[in-house]
């Protein structure tokens, strides 16, 4: 298929090629029919993106971050961190609407066949959670209900101004969104008058002027600025003409460079939109699929959405005297220049080929190479872990394996990785990869929730995979996972424990074959994440227990030869939230053979501290590591050092693996040491401040 994007540093929006997405659970795949282009925001958009590294390289917190990876990885990973983020292209608009033709996993609202409008960007296919969209009402067109989102945006500041009926009220930019926001306030019964510099919109409605000047503004209740502009005029301006304890409320992009005496002198209100409701930029909401109850708050972006679909179904919202021109979209790229033009269009409809289908080039592979002692892989899965590490690793091992095929949810992304690491991209979908008889082997580098179910649909068509940790993240999971390798008939099943394969405890291990160790200390040292982030979201990524510091509980099975039998982990508790803080976290870990292993996980350190510090123990023997790379070991009377280079053990890991699906060794895991960990991980994560303790 076919989507608008900007590539980085490139001012020219193009038409790429990507993979059709596919519905993961809670999201739809619509079909779309119709899209709006929107000047100010993606001109906005597009001028983001072409700001080189150097620009973005200037906030303090990047350099901050830039510099801790450079001091404790190397130039190496600090341009592996760096690169893939500044390649990849950005997705292009945000009102839609089209036909849904798939539906994922705990849908309940949605079937296919239905014509809904969503936020879904400029592309022949989008993807979107099922609170992103909303169902198009009888009689109103497609056409129509592609305004759903950008109508979203005003009524939601609409909703923030505090307006009713009788209420004056100025809109600063009369763009699409600003003439949306007239349109409302109108219906709700308010006196509006519309200012913009820009003669061809002033001048399209009788209460339009292109200055405050033209006009006499008297007792105005708020004022409403939906400008795209770096100059701080709008807000000057709003602060004059306000009247005293009125509400200004900013719906576009424009710097605020207030003056308080012109707040404080009239107990001004300042209010800054967030796009078209509550629930942006929420993942429970927007990802998740989790719903604000109505009684607490009335207006999500849901029913934002709902509300202007209604409006248009009464005829109480006319939008298509809105559009400028309408135009395919395969000459979409045109649009962009338009809006720099000195007739400037208002708004740009795209119209879609209803009835093309999903095409996708099927790309040979090099004849010249010789691939036949290669692992045929596929991988699923294209975020920040598979371009920062994973991809750059697999470049280093080409001879040991070739990529037939990336995919991710959207498309974008893993066309993309798969341009800027020269992957002939055979198989650019997740269905494609599992169905292909080529390929041999699976990458799952999913987020974790979704781990469990690839590593099922896998087993099923019979792929050796390779999946990243955690394997799942309830116990029911590791049962269903347990009952799926029983029924495939060649089962390969490797998990990312990468650690246990660096260099550095190859070895520690190597030495501890006649040293025995029964005694491991691990502390992570790490920074610390936004609640929201994905990682922190029980339902997507577990938690950073299960998803990081499990590697420590793996290293200590491996050491020691032997299985976890019981764990305990707790954390203060914040009791401002009445929850645990898992900023500081500890983890104890008894073994069957007698051994123990204590696990602190810390995210308010100092970050001058190693990412990871590990001290073993045993026979009178004394192992200390840092960060996988500075070993001091203190054996008998002699006190040693040795520095070693090649970080984690991700290459060693996966070089291991595609040795284990090509037959030369057998695995390197045992499904019994797999299962106990990953349940000790789940333990670990679930027990945090419960004071309980678990038999594994």
């Amino acid at each position: 298929m076919k989507q608008l994007v900007v590539k980085k540093q490139n001012p020219e929006p193009i038409l790429l090629d990507t993979p059709t997405p596919q519905a993961g659970p809670g999201e739809v795949v619509i079909k779309n029919q119709y899209s709006v282009v929107s000047s100010g925001t993606e001109l906005a958009a597009i001028e983001s993106a072409n700001k080189g590294v150097s620009d973005k390289l200037q906030n303090s917190s990047n350099i901050e971050k830039g510099l801790d990876l450079l001091r404790n990885e190397g130039v190496k990973s600090l341009w592996n961190a760096v690169f893939p983020k500044n390649i990849s292209p950005l997705q292009l608009g945000y009102s839609s609407a089209g036909e849904v033709i798939e539906v994922g996993k705990g849908v309940t609202r949605f079937h296919v066949g239905d014509l809904v409008a969503s936020n879904g960007g400029h592309a022949e296919y989008v993807v979107v959670n099922e609170n992103l969209c909303s169902r198009v009402p009888e009689g109103v067109d497609v056409k129509e209900a592609a305004f759903t989102t950008l109508s979203s945006i005003a009524l939601h500041g609409l909703r923030l101004s505090n307006t009713t009926l009788g209420s004056k009220i100025v809109v600063i930019g009369l763009g699409v969104v600003g003439q949306l926001v007239c349109k409302l306030a109108e219906a709700q019964g308010s006196e509006v008058i519309g200012i913009d510099p820009d003669e061809s919109r002033s001048s399209q409605q009788s209460n339009f002027y292109s200055s405050v000047d033209e006009v006499e503004l008297v007792n105005i209740d708020s004022v409403i600025i939906t400008a795209a502009t770096s100059s701080n005029e709008p807000i000057e301006v709003a602060t004059k003409i306000a009247r005293n304890k009125a509400r200004i409320v900013v719906v576009g992009d424009i710097p605020l460079q207030i003056s308080r005496n012109d707040f404080y002198y009239k107990e001004l209100e300042l209010v800054v939109s967030k796009s078209y409701g509550p629930g942006r930029y929420d993942k429970q909401y927007e990802v998740l699929g989790k719903d604000y109850p109505i009684e607490y708050v009335r207006w999500t972006e849901n029913r934002n959405f709902e509300t202007c679909l209604k409006l248009i179904s009464s005829q109480k919202l006319n939008v298509l005297d809105l559009v400028s021109e309408e135009i395919a979209f395969e000459d979409a790229p045109s649009v962009y220049s338009k809006f720099g033009s000195e007739k400037k269009p208002l708004s740009v409809v795209l119209r879609y080929d209803i009835k093309s289908e999903p095409k996708i080039d099927f790309l040979s592979t090099d004849e010249n190479s010789n691939t036949n002692d290669k692992v045929k892989l596929g991988i699923i899965g294209a975020g920040n872990f598979a371009s920062t590490t994973i991809l750059p690793v697999l470049k280093e091992l080409k001879k040991e394996a070739e990529i037939l095929g990336i995919a991710s949810a959207s498309g974008l992304r893993s066309e993309t990785l798969a341009k800027n690491f020269k992957i002939k991209n055979k198989y650019p979908t997740e269905n494609e990869i599992l169905e292909s008889d080529e390929i041999d082997a699976v990458l799952i580098l999913t987020p974790h929730n979704t781990h469990s179910d690839l590593v099922i649909k896998a087993l099923a068509k019979g792929k050796a995979i390779y999946v990243e940790k955690p394997l799942a993240l309830l116990e029911k999971s590791l049962v269903e996972i347990e009952e799926a390798l029983f029924n495939a008939e060649n089962p390969k099943l490797f998990i990312g424990f990468n650690r246990r394969f660096s260099e550095s405890i190859e070895f520690i291990k190597n030495r501890s074959l006649t040293k025995e160790i029964n005694s491991l200390t691990f502390r992570f040292s790490v920074p610390p994440l936004d609640n929201d982030h994905w990682t922190n979201i029980k339902e997507i990524g577990g938690g950073r227990i299960v998803g990081e510091a499990i590697h420590a509980i793996d290293l200590a099975c491996y050491l020691f030869e032997s299985l976890p039998q019981s764990i305990s982990s707790s954390a203060p508790v914040n009791k401002e939230l009445d929850q645990a803080n898992e900023n500081q976290v500890f983890v104890d870990v008894n073994f069957v053979n007698g051994s123990h292993a204590s696990i602190n996980y810390f995210s308010e350190t100092n970050q001058m501290l190693s990412k990871e510090r590990i001290e073993m123990h045993g026979s009178g023997n004394s192992y200390i590591l840092e960060d996988f790379q500075l070993l001091r070991y203190l054996e008998a009377k002699e006190d040693r050092s040795k520095v070693f280079k090649n970080g984690k053990g991700h290459k060693e890991s996966l070089k291991t693996f595609f040795e284990y699906v090509r037959g030369e060794i057998e695995n390197p895991f045992t499904w019994q040491e797999i299962k106990a960990v990953s349940r000790a991980g789940i333990y670990a994560q679930d027990n945090i401040n419960s004071g309980k303790h678990h038999i594994v």
